[in-house]
This record gives structure tokens, sequence and C-alpha cells, in this order.
């Protein structure tokens, strides 16, 4: 009888060949992104590169497109490095992070989202992180994800400069997906840049909304609730000397200062209200399993 099972050298020239053919695509993707990012000068788009809209929806189908026994997360973590080597071509590229307690899971979680070749560095002030993203053109800065109790957060700091249309903004919560090497350490952060968000289909966005001391986070959260928001409270502040509370929330979808609910929500609050303040939006994580295979 015939054996018809191919030998170990016949299914290495296989894999040989298959990689072949991948890193031939590799390169003619890669000359895609230096066409698109001359189409871009040639409309006078000379901002930051990245664009974590578009990202996310590459990965969602991605994800969504992926079969067989390959983990989800390790194709997902292979196409991260294709699009940050992408943006790096395109323009300034690098990440401050910031890690109080020094914890590893930082630095972690920027490479595994970031890259492993882009230029990053480690602070324990989130100030010092903040003024690299506002100096250093391309820069990201990555900063604990707010908790409440905090006794000096830094997210009121950004919500000063909200208004700054030029100002950083936050653009990625992270984890944003799994990952098959471990939960750095059950650790969140946010992402800091001078970038615009855009709308991924999927989005949520980050509000303080400022009010005076005896207005209490249930009040807020049902009068956004009444005007159509769905929202999710993260932390919240008291500035006893200047008697304001910080009032920090999550809210579904891409909101904007001229939305109608918004100025309805103003006109419901009245004079407890002092201002509300967009720090950023960013694409909502993708749900796959500790495993990293899809739900």
């Amino acid at each position: 009888m015939l054996n018809n099972t191919p030998s170990l050298e016949d299914l290495r020239r296989q894999i040989d060949e298959i990689d072949g053919h991948l890193h031939d695509k590799i390169v003619q993707r890669t000359a895609l992104i230096d066409q698109i990012a001359t189409a871009k000068r040639a409309q006078g788009d000379n901002d930051f590169a990245m664009r974590p809209n578009r990202e996310a929806e590459v990965v969602r189908a991605l994800a969504k497109r992926h079969r067989g026994q390959l983990p989800t997360a390790t194709v997902i973590r292979i196409w991260r490095e294709l699009i940050n080597g992408s943006t790096a071509l395109q323009g300034p590229m690098s990440v401050a992070v910031c890690a109080p307690s020094l914890s590893v899971g930082f630095w972690d979680m920027a490479r595994n989202h970031f890259g492993s070749s882009v230029p990053m560095t480690l602070h324990t002030s989130p100030s010092v992180v903040m003024r690299i993203v506002d100096d250093e053109p391309g820069a990201i800065g990555l900063l604990p994800f707010p908790q409440g109790g905090e006794e000096n957060p830094w997210w009121p700091a950004l919500a000063s400069q909200a208004n700054d249309q030029s100002g950083p903004r936050v653009i990625w919560r992270l984890p944003f997906f799994a990952s098959a090497t471990g939960r750095f350490e059950r650790l969140e952060a946010l992402a800091v840049a001078k970038l615009v968000p855009a709308a991924s289909g999927q989005d949520v966005t980050l509000v303080v909304v400022e009010t005076d001391l005896d207005v209490s986070r249930a009040r807020v959260a049902d009068q956004l609730g009444q005007c159509g928001f769905t929202v999710q409270p993260v932390a919240v502040h008291e500035q006893d000397q200047i008697g304001l509370r910080l009032q920090l929330f999550e809210f579904d979808g891409l909101v904007n200062y001229h939305d109608p609910s918004m100025i309805t929500f103003h006109e419901k609050m009245g004079e407890g209200l002092s201002r509300v303040s967009i720090l950023g939006a960013y694409p909502q994580a993708l749900a796959i399993d500790p495993a990293g295979q899809n739900p």
C-alpha cells in the first residue's frame, strides 16, 4: 500500500513557501502604507499618524474572521506589531509609561499594545508623562486607570485643559484585548495623546462632570440617564478648596459638547453644574476569553 502521508521535509518545505508568501504580502502592505502617508500629506493631514478607530476596526474584523487552532490573541498580537510598525513609518511615535508602584504590568501592557520596537520610557510621575505628551511630537502617555479614593489623581489636570482643541486626549483604554501571556497584574490604563478621537463603531467617551460639593453622583447619573445617556461611574475627586466635586463617567458611544442630550443635561442640572469636560474617547475592548479564543 502506498503511503500518501507527506514527509517531514515536504511539510517544512510547504511552511517555507508560505513564510515567503507571507513576507511578500507584508512588503506589499508596507508599500501601501507609504502611499497612504503620501496621500495624507497631500491632503494637509500632518497630525498624529495613529488612528485608534481604524486600528480597532481592523482588529475586530480580524478576530471575527479568524479560524483554526492558533489563539485569536496571538493573531491580534501579530497584527498589532504590523500596525504599530506601519504607524511609526508615518511619523514619530514613542510611549511614556507611568507606573507609580514600579509595576512591570504597565510596561508589559504598553509593549503588548504598542509593539516591541516603539521607543518607551518608564516614569513614576503622571505629571512628567503628561508633560512629555504635551511637548514631544508623536508621544503617547500611558497612565493608570482612575480609581476611587485617590489622594492626587492625574485626570483632573486633563479636565482643566479639555477645551483646548490641540491638547492631549484619552485615546485608548488598555488592555484592548485579553493577552494569552497574562493579565498584567489585573491592571488597567488609559493612553493619552494629542489626537482627536474618531468613531470606531463601538466606543466609550470619558467625561468629567464638575458640580457643587452637595451634588451627589447618584443625582448626576440619574439626570444623565433621563437625558438618554448610558453611563458608568468611574471615580470622584473633591476639590474642597474651591467647592467643587469632579465626577468621572464613562458614556456609551461617542459624545460631544453639542449633543442635544448634553445641552438638555445642562438645563436639567441648573446652577449646581459648573462644567462638563470631555477627556477623550476610545474603542470598546475586544471580547475574547483568557485563553485568547473568541467567545
